[in-house]
């Protein structure tokens, strides 16, 4: 394991599924150093909890600039390899898949959105999860709406806007002047 964490394993070496007891493999050290070589491309094997060499490059950023397989699932969970790039903000800059979603209908944008991570030209405010929460709503709770951010009035199936989210968790510009929009507490 020492050597695929310092990138020294043989030319041509193809044994990657190799493992210890956890199931954590030859492969998922190399991915943890960016030591994978170019052409590798078993992104899909697990540990015995379903973390994958891709989740596990994805986490540490070392994603080949040409991966494909997003929507890889960790077997065990609903997490894409796309979510875990997300949160760490290593998707690359020309990413445009932002509607893969869990279970829930939790997007990559969602999770981008959640921890600060979308790109400054993202217009896609509207994606929306299982509930009707769209991804303003998830920027809105965590505070990283942009400053030029103007579709307060979208609303959750519970008629939750993304206004009263910021506003419910403070974080509703000094300049908001958009009172009249509330949610619908009828329900």
């Amino acid at each position: 394991f020492r050597m695929a964490a310092e990138g020294e394993l043989p030319d041509g070496f193809s044994d990657w599924s190799l493992c210890d007891e956890s199931g954590w493999t030859i492969a998922h050290e190399a991915a943890v150093y960016g030591k994978l070589p170019a052409d590798f491309n078993q992104w899909g094997l697990a540990t015995k909890d379903g973390w994958t060499v891709a989740h596990e490059a994805a986490f540490q950023g070392h994603l080949p600039a040409d991966f494909d397989q997003w929507e890889l699932l960790n077997r065990f969970s609903y997490r894409t390899v796309a979510h875990e790039a997300a949160k760490y903000g290593h998707l690359p800059a020309d990413f445009d898949q932002w509607e893969i979603a869990d279970d829930f209908g939790w997007t990559v944008a969602h999770e981008a959105a959640k921890y600060g991570h979308l790109p400054t030209d993202f217009d896609q405010w509207e994606i929306a999860d299982n509930y009707g929460r769209t991804v303003a709503h998830a920027a809105a709770v965590y505070g990283h709406l942009p400053a030029d951010f103007d579709q307060w009035d979208l609303a959750d199936y519970s008629g939750w806007t993304v206004a009263d989210e910021a506003a419910r968790y403070g974080h509703l510009p000094a300049d908001f002047n958009q009172w009249e929009i509330t949610a619908d507490d009828s329900g």
